[in-house]
């Protein structure tokens, strides 16, 4: 029956598994990587599905396959932002970590919206896996980098929509690497003229 339920999954086919579950069939049962069809649904993409899993499947929100993922880590890291936030209203666990000693933040990959959930329920958004990565460290490049602060990461690596969210709350433009480098002088001209201003709008606000 794994097979009749792996398609349905897939297809996104609700009715379908509504007939297996009615006719006994175990919806939270593990395939051979100990995931369950909740974490096939939450890897593709399937909220329809996820939504049925976990209302009427009781499939367990928690449930980790043998390298430790959970179905917010495979939604986290597929780009889900809508199953990430289905999967935290009930109830998953943002601070599990997997055998690498990762949290689904580090699976963010440079997605604000999907980082900025998370960072809602995640009590150590520095907290670095088995090889010293932050989940900032990772979704910007993959390894610790000694010396640059997450906004430097976020400039060099062009992702300026995480660079204005760190800036927003309170990354210090003017830090310097080892290399002596201000984030500001790894900006582009465009966004380095915005960050000018950002630090003008904070000035402003702190002595109206």
């Amino acid at each position: 029956m794994e097979t009749d339920t792996r398609a349905a999954v897939n297809d996104g086919n609700v009715p379908k598994l509504r007939a297996l579950l009615d006719a006994g069939t175990n919806l939270d049962l593990k395939d051979e990587d100990e995931r369950t069809p909740l974490h096939w649904a939450c890897a593709i993409g399937r909220l329809e599905v996820a939504e049925f899993l976990l209302e009427h499947a009781k499939s367990s929100v928690n449930v980790q396959d043998d390298s430790g993922w959970t179905p917010l880590m495979s939604a986290a890291s597929a780009g889900h932002g809508d199953i990430v936030g289905l999967l935290l209203s009930k109830g998953a666990d943002a601070n599990l970590a997997n055998e690498n000693g990762q949290i689904p933040l580090h699976y963010h990959r440079g997605r604000q919206e999907i980082a900025e959930l998370l960072l809602d329920y995640t009590r150590n958004a520095n907290q670095a896996d088995n090889v010293g990565s932050t989940p900032l460290t990772r979704a910007l490049g993959g390894k610790p980098s000694p010396g640059n602060t997450p906004l430097h990461l976020a400039i060099t690596e062009g992702y300026e929509g995480i660079a204005r969210f760190l800036l927003e709350n309170g990354a210090n433009p003017n830090a310097k690497n080892l290399d002596g480098e201000r984030c500001t002088d790894l900006a582009k001209p465009a966004f380095r003229a915005e960050i000018q201003v950002l630090k003008e709008k904070k000035k402003g606000s702190e002595h109206p």
